[in-house]
Formats: structure tokens, C-alpha cells, sequence
């Protein structure tokens, strides 16, 4: 887990946190039907003299009459033009996921049970699939792969495609699948991982002793918000009841979810009414964001621990405790993911994800990839003491002050 694993990766979290990274809208949904956005492509081809109306028909036709190979999928071709539009946007965060994708992002992102082995995938900025966070108590956590792996093929199978790499992965419980990766080193290794049912909670506690306490929350979503409120709220009556003289939130590898959750997440460690977060959409009017209760813990000392991984709403809520000087920042520099996405569903289940809005600290700063949360207190990840049991990050982040 060297400073390039680390330097600011495309976060797509696609096996336990299917692209949480996104960063919701408050998981905000809307249908659409194909005979809506029909008329309106129409007439907006219709407005453009520099369109030729026609070419997509011209090029479909071309490929069912020339093609080598005769058996075309109508809906890959269908579904292919619909992923070249979106992809023509440059935006990683704009995503159009097919129906049966769809359903497999939706399973991701509830929580639910599935037959995995437990890892979170991300692309390095040399568009590497890599092993971002290997989570712990699941298959993969017994096997020696570590955060930073290259995934060079599954099942020897070799892809780009984070989707691909995902359905290889996934499959029934008690099969097993192989994964050639590259480490750190350079050193190739195979691992043959048996899958299991995984359920990884967004919470973990911790008690690491001498009244200090380490929260390690994974994402900042669940099936629903209303469900990871529920748990959020249950894991800081759990801390408090163990009476802390110091909390470490560790958010590091955590993609963010939905917008409301940092809003909500907030209120345990900040003052009622409280600014958190406004959102600027592309009209340029502002929302604000006020913390709604007040929680139990507002005068423990808190220590937030961040990487390159720490992204949307784990950078809203970082951001803030950062801004009001509640909590010492330590880690590494975060992703800089300042956007939000709403989610639109279509009649035959494909979804798109699309970034809709920005949003802004407190202060009115828009975090971005050049600049991102930055730790008070910068500490590099040492992938040699972690190899020996040792996490320097969180040693660094028990001894802050």
C-alpha cells in the first residue's frame, strides 16, 4: 500500500460497496420511461444542424449486414450506444449500468448476504483493477492478499472491466475462484479463495484499550438510509457506553454513500443546527445542510483517520469536523470527490447514475482531486509493518493530540 496506491484512484467499489463512491444524492431515484426520453433525444437532435440524424441507423445497419460474425445482440448493440453516450461525458462518476448490472449493483449496495470473498475493488491512475480494501472476516481476509494488489486475472481470465471482474468473482457459496495478482514487490502470485456468504457491517468497534476507541465505518450506506442511520446510531450508544476517552473514526478506504449519512453522521459529534455541507446544483442555487440532533459525544476528543480512499461523503463529514476544529485529520490525502449523483431507473431495470450537483464545505471550498481533505498530521502508509502486524496510521492517530 504504496503512496501510488494511495494517490487519489478512481474508488469503485464493486464487490461488498458497489460504487458507493458515486456519493448519492440522498439515494434520490427517478423512473423514466423509453417513450420520454425518445421524444426528448428527438427534438433535441432535432435542434442540432450538426447531427446527422440518420448515422446511428446507417451504422446499425451496416453492422447487421457486414459484420464477419452474424449472430449481433440487438440489445448489446442497443445497450453499447447507450454506454458510449454516457462514457463520452469524461465523468467516472456518470454511470449507465445494464439491467441485469443493475440488480447486481442494487444487491451491492443493500448489504444483503451474497457469495463472495470479501474484498472492495478500486482502479489505481494507471487504470489498474486493484484490491482497495481487503475486509475483514471474510475469505479473502485469511488468504495474504493485502490492499494495493493488482488483479491480473480471475479464473484466468484477464479483463479492464471492474463489471467483469465482478461477475467472475461472485458465484455460488462453497465454489471457489483463483485470482493472479501482482504485489506491491512485483511478485505474481495465485490465490485459490473459497467463497462464502459475506455480510460486512458499516460499523466496526474496537476497544484498543486505555479508554480509546476505534470506529471503523466502511461506507456511509445500506438498503436504505433510514437503515444505516438505525445502525450508525447503535454503534455510537455502543461507544458511548463504554465510557471513551478518545474515538478514532477510521474512514479510510471508505467510498462515502449517501449525502444525508455525513448530514446525519455529523450530528453525533457537532452542535444542533450546525453548518455541515451545502450543495450547489447547475443552475447555481445553494441548499444548506444543518446537523438535526444533537449526539452524546460532542466533547470526547476525536481523531479521524483518511486515505486515498476516503471519499464523497466520508469527505463531507471529515471535512467538517475538520473545518470546526473538532477532530485531528490524520492519514493520507483524500480522493477530492466533490460531486453528487442522482440515480434514474428505466422501465426495462438498466439505471444511470449521473452527477447532478457539487458540493461545498462550510467554508465554501469545493473539494476536488487537486484538492482534497488534507490531513493535519500526514502519515504514509507502511505496507512493511502492516505485512508484520503493525497499522502506523492508527498508531499515529492513538498518539494525536
Amino acid at each position: 500500500m504504496n503512496n501510488i496506491f494511495f494517490n487519489k484512484y478512481l474508488t469503485i467499489i464493486l464487490l461488498v460497496l458497489l460504487s458507493l463512491a458515486l456519493g448519492y444524492w440522498a439515494g434520490s431515484n427517478f423512473p423514466y420511461t423509453q417513450n420520454t426520453i425518445s421524444s426528448s433525444v428527438s427534438n433535441s437532435i432535432s435542434s442540432s444542424s450538426s447531427i446527422d440524424q440518420n448515422l446511428f441507423s446507417h451504422v446499425w445497419n451496416i453492422i447487421h449486414t457486414n459484420y464477419f460474425y452474424q449472430n449481433v445482440s440487438n440489445k448489446n448493440l442497443y445497450y453499447g450506444a447507450i454506454n458510449g453516450m454516457v462514457n463520452s461525458l469524461g465523468d467516472p462518476h456518470t454511470l449507465f449500468f445494464t439491467p441485469s448490472q443493475a440488480s447486481s449493483y442494487y444487491k451491492a449496495i443493500s448489504g444483503n448476504n451474497f457469495a463472495g470473498i470479501g474484498v472492495s475493488l478500486g482502479y489505481n491512475t494507471s487504470g489498474h483493477i486493484i484490491i482497495e480494501q481487503v475486509l475483514p472476516n471474510t475469505p479473502a481476509s485469511n488468504t495474504g492478499l493485502i490492499d494495493g494488489d493488482i488483479i491480473l486475472s480471475v479464473n484466468g481470465n484477464n479483463s479492464s472491466n471492474i463489471n467483469n471482474v465482478v461477475n467472475e468473482v461472485r458465484g455460488n457459496a462453497g465454489s471457489s475462484v483463483s485470482l493472479k495478482v501482482q504485489e506491491q514487490n512485483g511478485s505474481i502470485k495465485i490465490f485459490n479463495i473459497k467463497r462464502e456468504q459475506v455480510h460486512v457491517s458499516s460499523e466496526q468497534i474496537k476497544n484498543l484499550g486505555n479508554g480509546i476507541i476505534d470506529v471503523q465505518i466502511l461506507r456511509f450506506s445500506d438498503s436504505s438510509l433510514s437503515q444505516w442511520e438505525n445502525s450508525y446510531s447503535n454503534t455510537m450508544s455502543t461507544v458511548e457506553a463504554l465510557h471513551p476517552k478518545k474515538i478514532i473514526l477510521d474512514l479510510r478506504g471508505n467510498p462515502g454513500g449517501y449525502f444525508d449519512a455525513a448530514i446525519y453522521a455529523a450530528g453525533e459529534f457537532l452542535p444542533l443546527n450546525t453548518l455541515v455541507a451545502k450543495q450547489e446544483n447547475r443552475g447555481g442555487s445553494y441548499n444548506s445542510f444543518r446537523t438535526t440532533y444533537q449526539g452524546n459525544l460532542q466533547n470526547i476528543p476525536l481523531v479521524i483517520l483518511v486515505n486515498g480512499g476516503t471519499a464523497s461523503a466520508a469527505e463531507i463529514f471529515s471535512g467538517a469536523m475538520q473545518y470546526y476544529h473538532r477532530a485531528i485529520i490524520v492519514g493520507q490525502d483524500t480522493y477530492g470527490k466533490g460531486t453528487a449523483q442522482n440515480t434514474f431507473t428505466f422501465s426495462d431495470g438498466a439505471l444511470l447514475v449521473l452527477t447532478t450537483k457539487h458540493w461545498l464545505l462550510p467554508s465554501g471550498r469545493w473539494i476536488t482531486p487537486k484538492d482534497p481533505i488534507i490531513p493535519n498530521i500526514k502519515v504514509n502508509f507502511s505496507s512493511k509493518d502492516f505485512a508484520q502486524g503493525i497499522d502506523n496510521q492508527l498508531l499515529a492517530a492513538e498518539n494525536a493530540n
